[in-house]
């Protein structure tokens, strides 16, 4: 699991971006614990997915061109 995260540094880091923020807006009462509830798995998702779902294609750039 550790490999995964630390492998996939991009997305790991914009979960933990994206969680460190939504707790701060849930301490400060900017959103509700339903909403946090919510978006959580969204994060959790950011914090397993691989790199690749960042990076265009290829074959998709010289079909546009």
């Amino acid at each position: 699991m550790k490999t995964r995260i630390l492998k996939n540094w991009r997305s790991s880091l914009l979960g933990l971006a994206l969680l460190i923020m939504s707790s701060a807006l849930l301490c400060l009462r900017v959103i509700t614990f339903t909403e946090y509830a919510i978006f959580f798995p969204t994060i959790l998702g950011l914090l397993y997915v691989q790199d690749s779902v960042f990076k265009v294609n290829s074959e998709k750039q010289e079909n546009n061109n």
